[in-house]
């Protein structure tokens, strides 16, 4: 049998605020970042479900794996819940005014 090892991204502990929306909806909701890795982000509290597509903004003030400091939307997917929180794998993002 072949094993394999899947290797998760460093994950970055940073309560720093974050909105998120579903695509279509005007208002944002407010929510507060858990951890930011490569792959992803960590949020909550929050009641979305698995395979969920979100809008999120967020500002992280340093370089935190591939988001750079400054005010950002991202699309992604809530790929699994924990607890009250939801991870997001991020797609892609741009830099919002």
């Amino acid at each position: 049998m072949n094993m394999t090892t899947v290797q998760r991204s460093e994950r970055i502990a940073f309560p720093i605020p974050i909105q998120y929306r579903r695509p279509g909806d005007a208002d944002w909701r407010s929510s507060t970042v858990v951890n930011l890795s490569d792959s992803g982000v960590l949020f909550g509290p929050t009641e979305l479900e698995p395979g969920t597509f979100v809008e999120l903004a967020l500002s992280p003030p340093i370089r935190a794996g591939w988001l750079v400091p400054g005010k950002q939307v991202c699309a992604g997917e809530v790929v699994r819940v924990v607890g009250r929180s939801v991870a997001v794998r991020l797609g892609e993002c741009r830099f919002s005014l």
